[in-house]
């Protein structure tokens, strides 16, 4: 048999295909996309994070009514208000909290957090503020 035949071309794609199925196990929860990941997320934390560096402005409730609220020049949103919630993707969510709304065009206001929380713990924030807005 040649070296170039399609029986050894066959062979050799064989032999890749454990190793592309360990890769493809190992890489598919970073793949997954983040609605999928939020039953996976530890939302208690989440909602601790969120008390923690979040309701001074947004409010307990997430209606952008915090105590901090009235001293910022634009007011924070308002994550009750689920016709704009739906325009927002979670990517977009995890952006603003990561790198901060002036990232975005934003409010510079809007402190980025992504030296304070890892990928993960932000993934939780995005979900635990998706809570607020009950359809």
């Amino acid at each position: 048999m040649s070296e170039n035949s399609p029986a050894r071309i066959r062979s050799k794609g064989w032999s890749w295909m454990p190793v592309a199925a360990a890769v493809a196990m190992f890489l598919a929860p970073a793949l997954t996309p983040t609605p999928a990941r939020a039953a996976e997320l530890d939302m208690k934390a989440a909602a601790s994070n969120y008390s923690d560096s979040c309701a001074d402005c947004h409010g307990e409730s997430g209606k952008g009514d915090g105590k901090k609220a009235a001293d910022l020049k634009k007011k924070p949103a308002d994550y009750t208000n689920c016709a704009e919630m739906s325009k927002l993707t979670d990517d977009y969510l995890f952006n603003v909290i990561k790198n901060g709304g002036k990232s975005v065009g934003k409010s510079k206001d809007m402190a980025d957090f992504g030296k304070a929380y890892d990928d993960d713990e932000i993934h939780g924030l995005v979900a635990y503020v998706r809570t607020f807005c009950k359809k």
